[in-house]
């Protein structure tokens, strides 16, 4: 297990943004036969209820400038301005486009300095622990100041409604949180791991170059296939996630709690001297067996962004805090807590520390004008580049 831990790093703030429109399981009682006794049972065990979802053409890279916005205005963060970042990261799975990196867009959209370092992680559920060291390292070398750390993800309305293993569970959001150097800030300890043997575990099979899109009317790519209770998958589109549930389940009881109890020893630590355990919300049984396998009190660990939101995958932590711990830490209140995120590519990571006097607001709503072009102008304005009708700058 690799530990790390920084001196004179500080995490100031953090915002979180959402879409509008929302789902609630209880309107989809046609897809468990109109079971209700089925219906009751998924959201007990899961601790599902409502989540948010995009429209089409609102993306990620979005909501995480709504909440960077949010960062920088609202928080009176005068030191925050965006010309004074230095680096940016972007961590989600769903960019704006395969390339350029979305961070690009990002630079462009907020008005970024040309001197700051820009790149995009490709990471889902622990992403936000694995961003916060990237950024922790940064400022840790003396190359950078300040990072502006984006995390989300969107798009999950894509997935077939009809799959009721992964359609109920995700929720779309963005973050941002301020990262910077801070002579004399609490130590921030982080720990990461992963095992690879479980990349299949969830992934996207098709659509990249191992399995590419080569064309439209490639029926086996884009063919449909139900699994033994009937929950619909494919190679093709925005939606064509796999989830084994039943390995990522045992990946997390497996690995998760003996992490995070091996963390807490290696920093002579228990539970009890801690605030809080922010959880990846990955689902309620998954995060109640966490806290009872580690000796955390249910007072200790917030779930209930979970069934407001859903499973909001590598924003899923810093929406936890918004949600959660904003009057508390309005307040002033002591905010020293581990946070915890696991999942896909069989990853897990921990940030441990004083997080008292950071500034956060609860989860805001998305509220920026529509996108100025639907996926079909888009489509039609690529053609019109392509054939040199109109100027590619």
């Amino acid at each position: 297990m690799a530990f790390t831990s920084f001196a004179d790093v500080s995490i100031k703030a953090i915002c979180a943004c959402v879409p509008k429109d929302e789902i609630c399981i209880d309107d989809e009682l046609a897809m468990y036969g109109n079971d209700k006794s089925k219906l009751s049972r998924v959201k007990k065990i899961a601790g599902l209820h409502t989540r948010r979802v995009a429209q089409p053409g609102l993306t990620a890279a979005d909501l995480c400038m709504q909440a960077a916005r949010t960062l920088s205005l609202s928080l009176s963060l005068s030191h925050c301005d965006f010309s004074s970042i230095d680096c940016l990261i972007f961590v989600s799975q769903t960019p704006d486009y395969p390339a350029p990196a979305t961070s690009f867009i990002i630079q462009k959209e907020l008005g970024l300095s040309k001197d700051c370092a820009l790149f995009d992680v490709n990471l889902g559920c622990s992403g936000y622990i694995y961003g916060l060291w990237l950024a922790a390292c940064m400022i840790a070398s003396g190359s950078v100041k300040k990072v502006l750390l984006l995390a989300g993800d969107a798009g999950f309305s894509y997935i077939n409604q009809a799959n009721r293993i992964i359609a109920p569970i995700f929720g779309d959001a963005g973050s941002a949180t301020l990262v910077e150097y801070k002579a004399g800030a609490p130590a921030l300890h982080f720990s990461l791991g992963n095992d690879g043997k479980g990349y299949e575990a969830i992934i996207r099979p098709g659509g990249g170059f191992r399995i590419p899109h080569i064309r439209t009317n490639d029926r086996e790519y884009t063919r449909e296939v139900a699994d033994r209770q009937g929950n619909p998958w494919t190679l093709a589109g925005a939606g064509n996630i796999w989830m084994d549930a039943k390995a990522v389940f045992d990946f997390t009881m497996s690995y998760v709690p003996e992490h995070i109890k091996d963390f807490l020893a290696h920093l002579d630590l228990r539970p009890d001297e801690l605030d809080f355990l922010i959880l990846h919300q990955a689902n309620a049984q998954i995060v109640k067996n966490i806290m009872h396998s580690t000796g955390f009190s249910a007072a200790q660990t917030p779930i209930e962004t979970l069934k407001k939101y859903g499973n909001q995958s590598v924003a899923s932590i810093p929406c936890v805090i918004c949600d959660q711990l904003a009057e508390r830490s309005a307040a002033g209140g002591r905010l020293r807590m581990l946070l915890c995120g696991y999942g896909i590519g069989f990853s897990w990571g921990s940030c441990l520390g004083d997080f008292t006097g950071l500034q956060c607001c609860k989860i805001q709503d998305f509220d920026s004008p529509e996108p100025d072009l639907s996926r079909e102008a888009r489509i039609a304005e690529w053609h019109k580049k392509f054939s040199g009708e109109i100027d590619h700058a």
